[in-house]
């Protein structure tokens, strides 16, 4: 599990927050690392696009060899491909009243899901792996260039109602195989499973994608608003930076934020001096998702305290803002939902 270190906080240079790691919990599932699908799983978890079991303790458990239903896998493409009902769709009669029945309405709107006959949708029965790829590649027909790759030749596919599909997403990379040879388009996928193969796609998709250049402004403005809102004490402001931050990284930020103004309120001041500008390039660029590594950059904080410690109440510290910034678009707005800080430092919270 990551260190929480609050970096840039005036309050927490000398103390802790009580049950931080409780905070994180709904965005580390515990039965992840190590997974061969860690990545894909990490970030999907980060973003809050999937959110697990929760334990006793507080804990969450993702259970990525568990099989996905067909309603499970619907509400999660619906929320990472953010998607809203429009005109049309299938009104099946085996989802009425049920916890998917907007999802399932949803994805049928956009014709990405129909019916198994009868009017029925089973939303209960487990996703095969050949219905993931039949849905993803009508969800991203028109985002990703499929003109481009070499299609896998799987031995187990040719007769299959789902071949096209499967060929599209083989091509581009969007699936594998479970063997040089084998797609196994009738078995039940899992969790982890399902999520890769999402994730694979909206890597694909360009034809939407921001320039290197703006996301590295993001950065620079999230930055510049924090500090000003913590040199002028203006809370509103920095409640505002908020606005810039989903998921895992917001949680973090607000509870970094709450004891920012109780410093403020309770008389201590702090100015910052960027030593060293920042520069960065785009690791990964897509639709909706991005990595951008900011590689150096460093802020002089001077915190005045109103009272003395250690002989002294004015604490300097160096702040790197090294590492690798990701970005999730959420309703149109790109926005940060973790920071990999590069070393020990802990978590980079703005």
């Amino acid at each position: 599990m990551k260190k929480l270190m609050f970096m840039t906080s005036v309050v927490m240079v000398f103390f802790l927050i009580p049950n931080l790691q409780a905070h994180a919990y709904p965005f580390e599932p515990v039965d992840i690392k190590g997974h061969w699908a860690y990545e894909e799983l990490d970030q999907f978890a980060k973003a809050s696009l999937v959110q697990g079991y929760e334990l006793s303790d507080g804990r969450r458990e993702f259970r990525p060899y568990q099989s996905i239903t067909r309603a499970e896998f619907v509400a999660i493409l619906n929320r990472a491909l953010d998607l809203e009902k429009v005109e049309g769709g299938t009104d099946f009669k085996d989802i009425k009243g049920k916890w998917y029945e907007e999802s399932v309405r949803i994805a049928s709107s956009h014709g990405l899901v129909y019916g198994m006959g009868e009017n029925k949708f089973e939303p209960n029965r487990p996703i095969t792996r050949a219905e993931i790829a039949s849905i993803v590649i009508r969800a991203m027909e028109d985002s990703i260039d499929f003109s481009k790759g070499t299609v896998k030749t799987f031995e187990d596919v040719s007769q299959h109602w789902a071949l096209d599909a499967i060929n599209h997403a083989s091509k581009v990379g969007i699936i594998h195989g479970v063997s040089t040879t084998e797609f196994k388009p009738n078995r039940n996928a899992n969790r982890a499973e399902s999520i890769v193969m999402i994730k694979r796609a909206l890597d694909k998709e360009q034809s939407d994608a921001p320039t290197e250049e703006y996301l590295v402004n993001l950065i620079h403005q999230l930055s510049e608003e924090w500090t000003s809102a913590l040199e002028t004490k203006d809370y509103e402001k920095l409640r505002a930076t908020q606005d810039r931050t989903t998921g895992y990284y917001e949680a973090m930020q607000s509870i970094s934020h709450s004891y920012d103004i109780k410093g403020m309120e309770d008389g201590t001041s702090v100015d910052y001096e960027v030593t060293t500008p920042k520069q960065g390039h785009a690791v990964h660029i897509a639709n909706r998702f991005a990595d951008v590594k900011i590689t150096q950059g460093e802020v002089e904080r001077t915190v005045t305290f109103p009272y003395e410690r250690n002989g002294s109440n004015v604490w300097t510290s160096s702040i790197s803002e090294v590492g690798t910034y990701r970005f999730y678009k959420e309703d149109g707005t790109w926005k940060i939902y973790d920071i990999q800080s590069q070393g020990e430092e802990g978590l980079l919270l703005y």
